[in-house]
């Protein structure tokens, strides 16, 4: 089937089902408004305040005062004990010197003679600076709360993945559904098998990931039918869920990133109204999808020829 054919279809089915698709469609924009917040309160700035402990203005008056009293006082000793030693030798050579010609000093002042020496005081250099510092319990608790947090929002928007995918099926069954239906039949009655189904998916891909990412993308796709065939069949364990789905989309996946992809302008949409187009994206997407793996279990019925056989008439 083409992609635009089943994108009329996924239409058609959706008529008279957007009221019970409301609920579980505002979840991602409540999600996300909560997540933000959380990360603003978190990460919120406070403001610069001057640390006094760490201001390098004090010790630089201290040393820029003691170097002026230091400088002054000793300016003044020098002077005073220069001056006293020079006028009393002077005067003792003077009076003692056998040779004193008072004519070879006349009119000429003897300050010339003294060289004062003047050591000129060191500059006053200020510099206030003034930083914030940081508390790094502090910092390092609000990252390790923030890294929980992003655990625990990727596990809750896994585990939304397989609930919209059990929607749309319920959808195309013509069962009436709703949030509170789905999360019941997806958690409180089968959470044993679709909880551990979508650890398992997730740990796999993660970890095919490691090697270069082109394998996780690949196993990825190839574990796309893991919750869909959950609920096709409630006896799968997720292991089985898993083979089977791998099994399923060999020959497919190639095709399934290009039906993927034929949404990205929804998912600019969805985007730049700020989650408000998911609305009618979410159903949309999950409807056509269904439709997508109901061909591809149509044009691999012979895989199922052993479940009929032993009673099991849900393909």
């Amino acid at each position: 089937m083409i992609r635009s054919e089943l994108k009329k279809k996924a239409q058609s089915y959706l008529h008279g089902y957007y009221g019970n698709w409301s609920l579980l469609a505002i979840i991602p924009i409540v999600a996300i408004f909560i997540y933000f917040f959380c990360v603003m309160i978190l990460f919120q700035s406070p403001n610069s305040t001057a640390d006094q402990s760490n201001n390098y203005q004090s010790w630089q008056d201290n040393y820029s005062g003691k170097s002026n009293r230091f400088t002054n006082d000793y300016q003044n000793g020098y002077d005073d004990g220069y001056f006293d030693g020079y006028d009393d030798g002077y005067d003792e050579g003077l009076y003692q010197d056998d040779f004193y010609n008072e004519e070879d000093f006349r009119g000429k002042n003897l300050d010339s003679i003294s060289q004062k020496s003047v050591i000129s005081p060191l500059k006053n250099t200020n510099r206030m600076v003034t930083y914030a510092q940081p508390t790094t319990v502090k910092t390092r608790f609000k990252s390790f709360f923030a890294f929980l947090f992003g655990i625990f929002l990727m596990f809750v928007t896994i585990l939304y993945r397989g609930m919209i995918q059990w929607a749309a099926v319920d959808n195309l069954e013509g069962n009436n559904f709703s949030l509170k239906t789905v999360f019941a039949m997806f958690i409180k009655e089968n959470g044993k098998r679709t909880v551990s189904a979508n650890i398992l998916v997730t740990l796999y891909t993660f970890l095919w990931s490691l090697l270069f990412v082109i394998p996780g993308i690949i196993k990825q796709l190839s574990y796309g039918m893991t919750n869909y065939l959950l609920r096709k069949d409630a006896e799968l364990t997720p292991k089985e869920a898993m083979q089977l789905s791998q099994a399923l989309m060999q020959g497919y996946r190639l095709e399934y990133i290009i039906f993927s992809y034929s949404f990205v302008l929804w998912q600019f949409a969805t985007f730049f109204s700020f989650g408000l187009a998911s609305v009618y994206v979410i159903p949309y997407y999950s409807v056509s999808e269904a439709l997508f793996f109901d061909q591809i279990i149509e044009e691999k019925h012979h895989l199922f020829t052993q479940e009929k056989e032993a009673g099991f008439a849900d393909f």
